[in-house]
């Protein structure tokens, strides 16, 4: 099910991707050769009815582009000159001659139904395409002003829709991390179990304790309050456990406080503890003595460690890793004073040459059922925590993954 969801994911993305590709292109188009011209652009069909725009037209005729698509053109044409613009067009279509121009002076409404005098030249395209080219004439002053109104206008609207185009990018960005991290829940149930299962057992252990100390001499009753705390305690572990994963997995959004990083690296080797044994992988931290506070989203830092983790757990869990060289690497310090960082090194296989330039390329992966999805996200967190993930090759074997962290959790340049 979370690998089909991770496909759709996928199809959706690329889908998101060609649609950015093609928006941009258009976009291109109408700001490069349309919008960069002072002169107003216009392209009218068969029906006269406007087809194309750009900004210096709708600007003149104090209007939004979209306001001006698929509108006769006679519209923004002051009646006294219907005839005029009627006659010219049939001038022009009477050649019938493609790349022939004509030209005419009338005048044009604007919306608050003021006429502006311009010259308007326009060139047969093709039998139902004709091409308008529009200048003011006579008193330029007030029409400039005009025009630099409706194009500060124009930029807030334009500025509007690329925020909102933003909100929609981190939304979708949210929603892979989650599915990402549902995933790893999903690969990681057997081990989950285990660390669930060891308090319960523990609780059931000191519950028949308490049972058959209760049925003895006042002596052995004396020692059941201890043994019930004692179960208490592990029944409280068990509960921050499943608590913890709760979070984990919650489609939440970010949240962002001040924390401590050497807390989440242990609730990430903590949930890793069983994978960690069962592939015979020794794990060693260290950190510096004076580690900073930092402000930044605690479970979307886990999801990066977790990730990491995993990554080199896999890599020495292959047969080219002898099980008696398997060692885990976990460094916490601060190389600038605005930055700390961790680093994860293991003593794996390593990553060939021509794979490490792509690795945290989305939807490229080492793995035979790999996404290809967990590094970049991964790399996406860092980055909107103000710091970068990079990888180097150690030399003897294995790769080291590293990622600063703004202490301040603001995207600033990268250390």
């Amino acid at each position: 099910m979370l690998r089909e969801k991770f496909r759709m994911l996928q199809k959706q993305n690329a889908t998101l991707r060609q649609t950015l590709r093609l928006s941009s292109g258009l976009r291109q188009r109408f700001e490069v050769l349309f919008d960069a011209s002072p002169l107003g652009l216009f392209t009218h069909d068969a029906e006269e009815r406007i087809v194309e725009a750009n900004l210096a037209l709708a600007n003149l005729l104090q209007v939004k582009r979209a306001q001006l698509i698929g509108q006769h053109i006679g519209k923004f044409i002051a009646p006294q000159d219907h005839a005029h613009f009627i006659q010219h067009l049939t001038r022009l279509r009477d050649n019938n001659k493609n790349g022939d121009s004509a030209h005419c002076t009338i005048a044009l409404m604007t919306s608050q139904q003021t006429q502006i005098k311009v010259r308007m030249k326009s060139t047969m395209q093709t039998a139902n395409i004709i091409h308008g080219r529009i200048s003011p004439l006579g008193s330029t002053n007030q029409c400039l002003a005009d025009l630099a109104n409706c194009n500060a206008e124009l930029q807030k609207e334009i500025n509007e829709h690329e925020l909102a185009a933003e909100e929609q990018s981190r939304r979708h960005q949210e929603k892979l991390a989650h599915v990402s991290r549902l995933n790893t829940m999903g690969e990681m149930a057997a081990g989950l179990a285990h660390e669930i299962n060891q308090p319960l057992t523990a609780i059931s252990s000191y519950v028949r304790s308490c049972l058959r100390l209760l049925e003895g001499d006042e002596k052995k009753r004396a020692q059941v309050p201890a043994i019930l705390e004692q179960a208490c305690n592990q029944a409280q572990r068990a509960a921050n456990i499943i608590h913890h994963l709760r979070d984990f997995v919650s489609k939440s959004a970010s949240h962002r406080e001040t924390i401590e990083l050497s807390n989440v690296v242990q609730l990430a080797t903590t949930m890793m503890r069983t994978e960690f044994h069962a592939n015979n992988i020794t794990l060693n931290i260290e950190t510096l003595a004076d580690m900073p506070l930092i402000t930044a989203d605690a479970i979307q830092l886990e999801q990066v460690v977790l990730n990491l983790l995993r990554n080199a757990s896999e890599a020495m869990n292959s047969p080219q890793c002898p099980r008696h060289n398997r060692h885990l690497n976990i460094v916490l310090d601060k190389p600038a004073t605005t930055h700390v960082r961790i680093s994860v090194s293991d003593t794996g296989p390593g990553i060939p040459l021509d794979d490490m330039k792509k690795i945290l390329t989305p939807f490229f992966s080492t793995k035979t059922n790999g996404m290809g999805l967990g590094l970049a996200i991964s790399r996406t967190i860092v980055e909107d925590h103000g710091g970068k993930l990079t990888h180097k090759p150690n030399r003897k074997g294995g790769v080291t993954f590293m990622f600063t962290l703004a202490i301040d959790g603001k995207t600033i340049t990268h250390h």
